[in-house]
């Protein structure tokens, strides 16, 4: 399975960020993965998270195709 793959089947089964991706062995820059991703047709939602140290971070979904 490609990193590709591996990242949209992570995404698929739930909300993940950028440290949460490269920790399960996905890729580290999400966010432009994310991007090819919805060029490609697919339905990826984001929403922000605070982080307890107070900053925000982005967690992405992929909910399938459009």
């Amino acid at each position: 399975m490609t990193k590709t793959a591996y990242t949209l089947a992570l995404l698929r089964k739930g909300w993940h960020t950028a440290l949460s991706s490269a920790k399960a062995g996905g890729c580290i820059s999400l966010s432009q993965r994310v991007q090819a991703f919805r060029r490609e047709g697919w339905d990826v939602r984001d929403k922000w998270l605070s982080t307890p140290s107070g900053s925000r971070v982005k967690a992405y979904r992929c909910l399938g195709r459009v």
